[in-house]
């Protein structure tokens, strides 16, 4: 896919059928309103005011609510925690420890067990398509969508099973002490550069980076990049966080694959530290949002979250963490950023970017 600028970048991948990519066969085929729905498929009737109200009172009558983050760790946990502060009424039962495939691969498999225990995921939207393909997720309509960034209007699913409220972006970054100003690269191909060789780190074959690469590039030159990157001898070692750290100790020059949000973060603790973020070169953004099982236990509860995750509050609580939020301006890239999305190409193509990557980067034949 074509990159563009920020303002019409997320509009522009929209345009390209998100959709209809992911979850081809779950738009054909619905079956009737789970109980879930019909409760809210009524609230959807009601004026706005009426319908919170609803669903504040239902959610008092439930009492509980059990989540599955997408966000990680303490960023997750300080999410939750502003919801349970709002909502002190909620005993939350939540985890903020697994990633959203396996957020994905619980419900898919408590739903496919009939044991309808968890109530919400987060989940990064190409990560959900067995889980909407079986209609595991309820067909939520709120107007809480309403308030979605004008850019990223065209990421809300027309079957209401998913309200974003988050995204992320890899991209490129280096040490400016050790690249000098007209050593710095301004494009993927620039770290093919001999300047840059054994000098260039990224984390073991990841299918998402490697997608995102494909949209920017089209297979054949992202085959012909892998080659030219592997003949300048990357470092490959697992784990982002650690890989930002030892480059901006002066270890190597850059990263070709990272969260950008990482050398920012430790840059505010030390405003000398020598990062710097390609912003020239287009970025691979990926979308979360949250789904509600179809037999979720607590409907309103459920219901009450998802429409709190695009309040003020909890917006401002994913700018302020420097993620990407979807109610509001980027606390940091730019407007004339290009974002590409890292949609999975057919699996024929996969499988040949995957062996060439292993071929080529990580040298494994």
């Amino acid at each position: 896919m074509k990159g563009t600028n920020f303002k019409a970048a997320l509009s522009a991948l929209a345009l390209a059928g998100v959709v209809a990519m992911v979850f081809p066969a779950a738009a054909q085929q619905w079956p009737e309103l789970s109980p879930v729905e019909k409760i809210y498929a009524d609230l959807a009737k009601l004026p706005a005011d009426e319908r919170a109200k609803r669903i504040e009172e239902g959610a008092k009558k439930e009492g509980t609510f059990i989540l599955v983050h997408t966000l990680r760790g303490e960023l997750g946990n300080g999410h939750i925690n502003l919801f349970r502060k709002r909502y002190p009424f909620l005993k939350v039962e939540a985890t903020a420890d697994i990633g959203s495939q396996d957020a994905a691969e619980r419900l898919y498999a408590e739903e496919t067990s009939g044991r309808h225990l968890t109530d919400v995921i987060g989940i990064g939207l190409p990560d959900g398509r067995e889980v909407l393909a079986k209609n595991y997720a309820a067909r939520y309509p709120t107007p809480a969508t309403d308030k979605i960034y004008p850019p990223l209007k065209k990421f809300n699913d027309p079957q209401n099973r998913w309200v974003l409220f988050f995204w992320s972006e890899h991209g490129m970054s280096y040490n400016s002490n050790l690249v000098p100003a007209n050593k710095a690269p301004k494009d993927w191909f620039d770290l093919c550069d001999p300047f840059f060789k054994g000098s260039v780190s990224f984390d073991p074959a990841e299918t998402r980076f490697i997608s995102g690469i494909y949209n920017i590039m089209g297979e054949e030159k992202t085959i012909k990049w892998f080659e030219c990157l592997g003949a300048n001898n990357p470092i490959i070692q697992r784990g982002h966080t650690q890989r930002m750290e030892l480059m901006l100790a002066g270890d190597h020059m850059a990263q070709g694959d990272n969260y950008l949000y990482q050398g920012l973060q430790i840059k505010k603790k030390n405003p000398s530290a020598p990062y710097v973020i390609v912003y020239s070169a287009p970025m691979i953004a990926s979308m979360g949002g949250s789904l509600i099982n179809r037999f979720a236990p607590h409907p309103y509860a459920s219901a009450l979250w998802m429409d709190w995750s695009v309040t003020d509050e909890s917006q401002q609580y994913i700018s302020n963490q420097l993620r990407g939020p979807v109610t509001m301006k980027h606390p940091y890239l730019p407007d004339d950023v290009t974002l590409v999305d890292n949609l999975d190409p057919p699996q024929d193509v996969a499988d040949r970017l995957m062996a060439a990557w292993m071929k080529n980067v990580e040298k494994k034949r």
